[in-house]
């Protein structure tokens, strides 16, 4: 994924390149252009900034709200214009903002579940009411938590004061009762909080059945990382193996403290199998589904060992990262949601589509794409 924003950064000095217009084109899927009379962001339960432009421009006016987006998880992108003059193409405009935005907010353009919208306005009847029109990019975005807050909502779910909203992780480890002596390979990255909460609070409840063996907690970024297919590097991993839940919660709160905002997970699987081999049969990855992981160079390495990964994926609205769809094929693996368990991935065939709820998926080329 790094490569193509490099790639793409590069071809964005080249703006009016056939070349940059195709990869721009090909990397963001857009949906079908939505009408509307006039726009709103929509309350969707993320934030929003909003990047004006002049109508028939390209340049942001308000650089400054850049720095909200700071450490921030993109997770939507409207650009906004009006059908003004009415019925012209805006084709070219609108190419020339999106390289705007992709110069000074590259992570709107890295992750597979980016939700791309073009947005027509239609209610402008006249050159005088443009002004009352919004133009430009809304950017919707997954506050990222500050450390205590990530403490005190953890907290609450364990000491049982607060619910999950999203018990993903419970229902799939009820689910899934057989599963015993888990290897847990766990991101706890600050948009991890409300899923970390919860597998703290399961071990917390059941110690006694020993569920889990050894859990890894990974918080690390690809340049910060080495390979662990050579030799074992602890930076941004954290392990722990013990059935006392409170050494468990002391070394999560310890891992979440120090790390970065990017998710090495397939080097955290790496260094799990090796310091834990006898258990490289029970891997359990618990994954943002928000987030790219960092180094999928290493697909191929697990791919080679035949260890299947269960993967839970958090947060699955509208859009599956189906990076993690490619992984768990890859090494034989499954997918586990909030609301089922896909098993059969690895049978799979090139053409072939899967539904997980009502997400539709194509295998083609070796990849999974959301149709």
């Amino acid at each position: 994924m790094r490569t193509m924003l490099i790639l793409l950064a590069s071809l964005s000095l080249v703006r009016m390149s056939a070349l940059a217009q195709m990869n721009i084109r090909e990397y963001i899927f857009f949906r079908d252009t939505v009408k509307v009379d006039k726009y709103k962001p929509n309350s969707n339960g993320f934030s929003f900034v909003k990047f004006k432009m002049n109508p028939g421009d390209h340049s942001i006016l308000n650089m400054e709200e850049l720095k909200k987006l700071t450490q921030q998880t993109v997770v939507g992108v409207d650009l906004v214009y009006s059908d003004y003059p009415h019925d012209a193409d805006f084709t070219e405009l609108n190419r020339l903002r999106i390289l705007e935005l992709l110069q000074f907010l590259p992570q709107a353009f890295n992750s597979q579940v980016v939700k791309w919208q073009l947005v027509k306005q239609t209610g402008v009847k006249n050159a005088n009411a443009m002004s009352n029109f919004f133009h430009g990019f809304v950017i919707y975005y997954r506050p990222m938590p500050s450390y205590a807050e990530e403490n005190m909502q953890i907290m609450d779910v364990i000491d049982g004061r607060v619910k999950p909203e999203d018990s993903t992780l419970l229902k799939v480890f009820t689910r899934n009762s057989s599963w015993k002596e888990m290897l847990v390979v766990c991101d706890v990255t600050g948009s991890m909080s409300p899923y970390t909460s919860q597998l703290l609070l399961w071990i917390k409840a059941n110690q006694k059945l020993k569920t889990f063996k050894q859990v890894v907690f990974f918080n690390d970024d690809e340049e910060k990382s080495n390979d662990q297919t050579k030799n074992l590097d602890t930076s941004g991993i954290w392990t722990i193996e013990t059935t006392n839940s409170d050494k468990v919660i002391k070394t999560a709160f310890k891992a979440m403290s120090n790390g970065e905002h990017m998710e090495n997970d397939l080097e955290a699987i790496c260094y799990a199998i090796k310091k834990y081999p006898e258990n490289k049969e029970n891997v359990v990855l618990i994954a943002d589904n928000w987030e790219n992981p960092c180094d999928m160079q290493l697909v191929e390495f697990l791919k080679k060992q035949k260890i299947p990964v269960k993967i839970i994926i958090c947060g699955v609205t509208d859009r599956l990262n189906v990076l993690y769809l490619d992984l768990a094929r890859a090494t034989g693996g499954s997918i586990h949601t909030m609301e089922e368990d896909l098993t059969d991935l690895a049978k799979i065939g090139e053409g072939k589509t899967i539904m997980i709820g009502k997400l539709k998926f194509l295998l083609t080329s070796g990849k999974f794409i959301q149709v």
